[in-house]
């Protein structure tokens, strides 16, 4: 290869050089962003649950009670007893589970939403609403050893003229409020009016009629569960948790997220990479058809070369060397395309819709049940296995082509070429 006589050529031939360079460029380029897009949806899809520790939410749906008086459950939260726990527990991949107890309370004056859990005793252990303990705005979170105590969300304090020290009637029991919280940050998943210790709210629905009248509740049952999974087998978990629950088993996962984002992110997610690799194909046939193009061009060129010594060899090295630079710059050149528009991804924001089972609300109150969401930026960002792949791939398809396309060149005889032409 003859480096001056190399750059000489692709300096010389700037319409070829440019042609090539951003066909490459576009092509890499696309498959790289719709990679991004489809991560940060994906990424985004799993907030809701990160957001709380948790990988995997698990209900199972239960009957609805004859009548909406004192505490009862959402029909979305029938009971999961200890055993039910266990076995989930020992599942392969399951890390830790967070339990819960959620129930509706019709009070003479007011309605709540009611949320026992255990009180953690730091937010990075806690699998599930107890990573509220890093939202509290005034006041303090629960504590493992709080009885007859609530955190309530600040929202809900506000509109109800609530502070720190008063008092709420939980179930016909008096709580002392002592923090208030931002539920916001809980990833409107399993949001409360009021959070209590998980020991209380079993005491309450225990022993509340409209509960028992529907639910075979016992203590130590759960209606909720939180569940921290290892990411590579997390939706296995999800499968083998609702076989474990049984037909009316609600599990939630990243994957149930996704199913409700539309009809244009599961056509992107599942055949992005398809869209991209077709785009990056294309990019390949150009670059084909530029140097074939350029061949035809430099057939006196090539005939002079090997009329002045240059070995077929010689000149196979000179073409394919110009093609994979070409290509190689094209492939950065796409990088960098795809990275400016991975940043402007990222400025935009992404609505993720939460399942009414897991943030319930009742549908004959004023306003209906409240449909929920949770707004995030994009989480867009290149796969640089991807990235390398793609350019990888564009530099090793102009390296076959400059190999193919150069030795013919290099077989047409001198003396025919210069003649002819």
């Amino acid at each position: 290869m003859n480096p001056k006589y190399l750059f000489t050529e692709l300096i010389h031939r700037p319409g070829r050089t440019m042609t090539v360079v951003f066909s490459v460029a576009f092509g890499v380029a696309l498959y790289i962003s719709l990679q991004a897009y489809s991560t940060g949806y994906r990424q985004a899809a799993r907030a809701p649950l990160a957001l709380i520790g948790a990988d995997i939410a698990a209900q199972r749906q239960g009957d609805v009670p004859e009548t909406f008086e004192g505490p009862v459950f959402p029909h979305s939260t029938a009971p999961i007893h200890p055993d039910e726990v266990e076995a989930i527990q020992k599942l392969a991949g399951v890390e830790s589970i967070g339990e819960a107890v959620l129930f509706w309370d019709f009070e003479p004056e007011q309605f709540l939403v009611v949320l026992g859990l255990v009180p953690p005793v730091s937010a990075d252990e806690a699998v599930g609403p107890g990573r509220l303990m890093e939202a509290v705005q005034e006041g303090r979170f629960l504590s493992p050893i709080d009885h007859r105590l609530a955190v309530a969300d600040i929202s809900f304090a506000q509109e109800n003229d609530l502070n720190l020290n008063d008092s709420v009637t939980v179930g016909g029991l008096s709580f002392s409020i002592i923090g208030l919280v931002d539920t916001s940050r809980a990833g409107q998943v399993a949001n409360a009016n009021i959070y209590i210790p998980l020991a209380d709210a079993r005491e309450i629905t225990g022993k509340a009629p409209n509960v028992l009248s529907v639910h075979d509740f016992h203590p130590g049952d759960s209606n909720i569960l939180f569940i921290k999974a290892n990411q590579a087998r997390s939706e296995k978990v999800s499968l083998e948790v609702k076989a474990l629950l049984g037909e009316q088993a609600l599990v939630s996962s990243s994957i149930s997220f996704t199913e409700v984002l539309g009809a244009s992110f599961h056509l992107i997610d599942q055949f992005g990479w398809v869209v991209g690799l077709v785009g990056l194909l294309v990019a390949i046939a150009g670059l084909i058809r530029a140097i074939a193009t350029n061949l035809r061009e430099r057939r006196r060129d090539i005939a002079l070369m090997r009329a002045s010594g240059w070995l077929r060899s010689n000149i196979v090295g000179q073409l394919t060397s110009e093609s994979i630079i070409l290509s190689f710059t094209g492939g950065i050149t796409g990088i960098g395309l795809a990275s400016v528009i991975t940043v402007i991804l990222n400025q935009t924001s992404v609505t993720i819709p939460v399942p009414w089972e897991l943030s319930p609300t009742p549908h004959f109150l004023a306003g209906g049940a409240l449909e929920k969401g949770l707004i995030i930026p994009l989480p867009a960002h290149i796969e640089w296995l991807s990235a390398i792949a793609a350019v990888t791939i564009a530099v090793a398809s102009a390296a076959i082509v400059g190999i193919i396309l150069g030795r013919r060149a290099a077989n047409n005889k001198p003396a025919e070429v210069l003649h002819n032409d």
